[in-house]
């Protein structure tokens, strides 16, 4: 009996075989930073570039930050095996993250670029 083959062949990194493997990383790497700021955020001890006030800026990485990546990650993980289909993987998916990226440091500095 033969495997049937769940990643093609990739001369990218192995954390961008599967979508769980980056968006799960950045996601926890993402919350423990934001808990970090949030509290000199709060009490006014670290300045933010952003046009959000720091309770604001706290509610939106929950949504879009971490929550966003954590069911980003399994989507693009658990459709491939519900479906059979092969996952999104390598450029297409550094391209997935990096908008990611992008998205939390636009809001973070979002002073400067609105």
């Amino acid at each position: 009996m033969k495997a049937i083959p769940r990643t093609q062949p990739s001369a990218y990194p192995a954390i961008l075989s599967y979508g769980f493997r980056p968006f799960f990383l950045l996601g926890s790497l993402q919350a423990g930073v934001a808990m970090l700021l949030w509290l000199p955020l709060y009490y006014g001890k670290l300045a933010t570039l952003s046009l959000l006030v720091p309770v604001d800026w706290h509610i939106h990485e929950l949504l879009f930050g971490y929550l966003t990546a954590v069911v980003t990650g399994f989507l693009l993980t658990a459709i491939p095996n519900w479906t059979g289909r092969l996952p999104v993987q390598d450029f297409r998916l550094l391209v997935l993250v990096s908008l990611w990226i992008m998205g939390r440091i636009a809001v973070f500095f979002s002073q400067e670029t609105g």
